[in-house]
């Protein structure tokens, strides 16, 4: 609540950590209501979240859970009977996309990032942005084309053609001018997100490349902090090179020293450089 400049939050998003699109999705919605993104995942982290909710909302508060029973249970629905709750469950995860990003309004002339559904790594970077991620496909939905003709304004496709194809880069093209981040790995796409949308930031927030459940909810602290995410692991070399083209000197990391290690994280924030480079 620091971070956001609050005594309590009027607004807490749940998702389910073992799943990762109704999370990304929540994203902008969690930029817009400036609220937190808590995860479920079995009855102890529900009760965990639960009393989270019930120590830091305000009293009347709303609380939107993302994604169907099978997400998040509904007996978390019973227990925060006190508070306004809003459910966004669609037919599939593209739906419940739309049904987000309507609850949160996006805006007619907006930057959209459009992101594959089918993997998490440009959709974990671009959640630091604080703009709103279209999940898609093989092709438009009916529903997506309607959205995005009702927004207008410019797409940036995140990732490379075996993530977003060149047909649907195509078909996007109908609907505003259209760009493309993307490098040859995750990692350099996720520096090419944090240059385009960044302008010499001071901080950075690492993530874990390989896995989502520890960076689904870091997309929103990075965005209050104007930090991008930066995708990394022992594989450190992208995320080091950029933050030396830059004046970030710290940061903060998402998740245990098994998955980033403090040595690497040290090496991309430049500091501590008499140690060894950590092997990669």
């Amino acid at each position: 609540m620091e971070t956001y400049g609050l005594e309590k939050f009027d607004s807490i998003i749940l998702a389910s950590g073992e799943n990762f699109a109704d999370a990304l999705s929540g994203s902008y919605l969690a930029t817009v209501k400036k609220a937190p993104i808590l995860l479920c995942y079995n009855e102890t982290y529900n009760r965990k979240a639960v009393d989270y909710i019930c120590a830091n909302l305000k009293t009347g508060g709303t609380v939107y859970i993302l994604g169907g029973s099978a997400a998040v249970s509904d007996k978390v629905d019973l227990m925060l009977e006190a508070y306004q709750v809003r459910r966004f469950a669609g037919k599939d995860r593209f739906d419940t996309n739309l049904m987000i990003l309507e609850e949160a309004g996006v805006t007619q002339g907006q930057t959209v990032l459009v992101c594959t559904a089918t993997g998490y790594a440009d959709s974990l970077s671009a959640s630091a942005t604080g703009l709103p991620i279209l999940l898609v496909g093989s092709s438009l939905t009916a529903e997506q084309r309607s959205f995005l003709s009702n927004v207008g304004g410019s797409i940036t496709i995140i990732g490379g053609t075996s993530a977003v194809s060149s047909s649907l880069e195509s078909q996007l093209r109908s609907y505003g001018s259209v760009s493309r981040l993307a490098g040859s790995t995750r990692y350099e796409t996720s520096v090419k997100v944090a240059q385009r949308f960044f302008s010499n930031p001071y901080t950075a927030v690492l993530a874990y490349a390989k896995n989502y459940p520890d960076g689904l909810c870091g997309g929103p602290l990075a965005y209050t902090m104007g930090a991008p995410l930066i995708l990394t692991d022992s594989n450190y070399h992208p995320a080091r090179n950029y933050t030396l083209t830059t004046s970030i000197m710290g940061g903060y990391v998402l998740g245990s020293g098994e998955l980033i290690s403090n040595e690497a994280a040290r090496w991309i924030f430049s500091m501590n450089r008499t140690e060894p480079l950590p092997s990669v």
